[in-house]
């Protein structure tokens, strides 16, 4: 039983990663940006995720975004490190490296680019890590980026290996979510909706909290729907989950998700809008889009 995690819920922002120029890390930033969230009453942090860029930037920038998160945090809250990769002895290996800096928490996705889609591979991956590594695991299903769909029934299998104590569904499918949720009702693992179109549905059908990138920018509106939805208070939480997919228009312009965001970022003083390479830079026409809507949205 795992009843040690039970303290794992709420917002927990998928942190920006604010680049310099040369896509070294912007430090800077990037701690202005973790007291941002802090401040703003978020439940934990989740460092090089997707909207982390962690993928794309390079071994030194991942590294040292991870530490300084831990290192920034101090205990506060708990920290989530990603480590996706992707193969089994890369994940693992990340995650020695970090556990000498006293990570507890890690994020992993499963195996891509060399995989099956195979659910017993996916157990074997998670296997292998918990075997190789004393980290507590989130396991992250991103289908839409990994090409692997961990379906309910896995999750249920995974969240019997020691070390799994969470569970991070960015599916988009709300029927494979709520026959999840519904699937672990009465085991200890702990389950977080990614991304923000779920968010306010998950939480009051049992989620034990969310991560979405606009939690970066806007962590009292998140905390507020999160609160919301441990209340029951089906109308504010509609009301909130109104707001959230209002403001997420900004992830509609230019070529990314995320370059609308980290352009927001930007213009809330939390660093510059530069997004790793190859992704495309918005175009002065899509930034002034942005900042119409911004305007419009009065935030």
């Amino acid at each position: 039983m795992k009843f040690a995690d039970q303290h794992l819920k709420g917002i927990v922002p998928p942190l920006f990663t604010p680049l310099n120029e040369d896509e070294s890390l912007d430090e800077a930033s990037f701690v202005q940006l973790i007291h941002h969230c802090l401040e703003g009453g978020v439940h934990g942090l989740f460092p090089m995720g997707s909207a982390g860029e962690g993928t794309n930037v390079s071994r030194e920038v991942w590294e040292r975004a991870n530490v300084l998160c831990l290192q920034e945090a101090g205990g506060q809250v708990p920290v989530y490190c990603g480590v996706i990769d992707v193969s089994t002895p890369r994940v693992i290996e990340g995650i020695k490296r970090l556990e000498q800096h006293g990570a507890e928490y890690v994020v992993a996705t499963p195996h891509f680019y060399m995989n099956t889609s195979c659910q017993a591979e996916v157990i074997r991956h998670f296997e292998t890590i918990s075997r190789a590594t004393s980290a507590k695991i989130m396991v992250y299903n991103i289908p839409a980026l990994t090409q692997v769909n961990i379906l309910p029934e896995t999750v249920l299998e995974l969240s019997n290996i020691d070390n799994v104590i969470g569970y991070k569904d960015t599916c988009g499918n709300w029927d494979q979510h709520f026959k999840t949720l519904t699937l672990l009702e009465g085991t200890d693992l702990r389950i977080f909706c990614g991304g923000e179109e779920l968010c306010g549905a998950s939480l009051l059908f049992g989620t034990h909290g969310n991560i979405a990138g606009l939690a970066n920018l806007f962590p009292e509106l998140f905390v507020e729907i999160y609160e919301a939805g441990q209340q029951g208070d089906a109308a504010r939480t509609k009301a909130l989950q109104q707001r959230i997919m209002s403001i997420k228009r900004i992830c509609g312009v230019g070529s990314s998700w995320l370059t609308g965001m980290k352009y927001t970022m930007h213009k809330m003083g939390l660093g510059n809008s530069k997004a790793s390479a190859p992704i495309e830079p918005l175009l002065p026409e899509e930034k002034r889009k942005i900042d119409a809507l911004l305007e419009e949205l009065n935030v």
